[in-house]
């Protein structure tokens, strides 16, 4: 057997569990009696806190003081790090409001529609080439997203955030080289003084601290999300970006089974050729990944 199979089932295991930690997180946000602020300002502050563990735990510092010395005398990455981290913690930030709101639906159509931008993102600013797969799976999902237009008039602003926020965000991410966990830690540690704003403005007195019931349910909320972050960054170092890429379809796929099913969203019927047209276009790019893999034999 080869070297990489076990790195690789560890790969899978850590995806997947991110997946599925991600779409408890989504449910506990509208489950729980707190509000998205207070949501948000604990589970950055277990991610920065949890980062940081990882960072240390496989000798990675290093790597964030490389890049806090790229920063010095640097305006140009001083400015691409506050944008990407402004992004991110506004995703961050929605993930945890719009389940509570009512508007769980429309973010994970975002995340379904999220892997076609990228692929279109990737063609038209770093000129990657897009194959026959690629170019079906983009086509049938404009096709889809063409049809919520015309059905609705317009895609939510929960969508749009998402499915053009994150490509936006990559792309920030790397013309700046801001790369890794240790970009990724960086980026938290700017989020945390926001975060922590949002948090006294709801809660001033952390008054949910004191009452132990609220403050083992935050506490669990809050780890859970850093530790599906964890994974998912885990998982990224240990797979082909191919196979990482088809398994990041997963989430999308459980955030809508969970916004239709446990939180009981309505899905209409005029809405549903629009996710079957997406879904067909991931099920596309998945092809693709299957097929650049290739068949491997094990030793």
């Amino acid at each position: 057997m080869s070297e990489f199979a076990p790195r690789a089932r560890l790969g899978v295991i850590a995806s997947v569990l991110s997946s599925t930690i991600f779409g408890v997180v989504f449910i506990l946000s509208a489950s729980l009696d707190f509000t998205g602020n207070v949501f948000f300002g604990w589970r950055i502050v277990f991610a920065v806190a949890l980062l940081l563990g990882f960072l240390g735990i496989t000798r990675r510092l290093p790597a964030l003081r490389g890049l806090l010395r790229r920063l010095r005398g640097n305006p140009r990455l001083i400015l691409a790090i506050m944008l990407s981290s402004a992004m991110l913690g506004f995703q961050q930030w929605l993930f945890t409001w719009a389940p509570g709101e009512g508007r769980g639906l429309p973010l994970a159509l975002g995340y379904l529609v999220m892997p076609i931008a990228l692929a279109l993102t990737g063609r038209l600013l770093f000129r990657e080439r897009l194959g026959p797969w690629r170019i079906a799976a983009v086509s049938v999902a404009a096709v889809g997203v063409g049809y919520q237009v015309w059905q609705f008039g317009a895609l939510s602003w929960e969508t749009l955030a998402v499915a053009l926020g994150y490509p936006i965000y990559f792309a920030v991410r790397r013309f700046a080289r801001i790369e890794g966990s240790a970009g990724l830690t960086a980026e938290m540690i700017l989020i945390l003084p926001v975060a922590l704003a949002l948090l006294l403005i709801d809660d001033p007195t952390l008054a949910t601290l004191r009452d132990p019931g609220s403050a083992l349910s935050l506490s669990l909320f809050a780890v859970l999300g850093a530790g599906a972050l964890a994974l998912y960054i885990g998982a990224s170092q240990l797979l082909p970006l191919s196979l990482f890429g088809m398994l990041s379809y997963l989430e999308p796929v459980l955030l809508i089974v969970a916004a239709t099913v446990v939180l009981a969203e309505p899905l209409s019927v005029q809405e549903l050729p629009t996710y079957a047209a997406i879904a067909l276009a991931l099920v596309l790019l998945a092809g693709e990944g299957l097929r650049r893999r290739g068949p491997k034999t094990s030793l």
